[in-house]
């Protein structure tokens, strides 16, 4: 049990962190993170790490689809949890 919260915990501030670096790419105008690789990693329990990112960073707002993944995947991987009882 003790390792589904350490992987939640893990993917919600490996989304946040890579937010807020492709905030930082973007000011500095360089290559940045595939927008695929942000929804994938929301979709895998990051959607809370996520939306916290993109709002603390006023990053993919205009991106609609972002926040519909984001909470979509908060709900989803809080329902699994109730689920399973953990």
């Amino acid at each position: 049990m003790r390792a589904i919260y350490i992987y939640y915990l893990a993917i919600n501030v490996l989304l946040f962190a890579l937010m807020g670096y492709d905030k930082l790419c973007a000011r500095l105008d360089k290559r940045r993170i595939r927008e695929s690789s942000l929804l994938i990693l929301s979709l895998l329990g990051g959607g809370f790490g996520g939306l916290m990112g993109m709002l603390l960073f006023r990053n993919k707002i205009r991106k609609h689809y972002f926040t519909v993944c984001f909470v979509l995947s908060i709900v989803t991987h809080g329902i699994i949890i109730y689920c399973l009882g953990l």
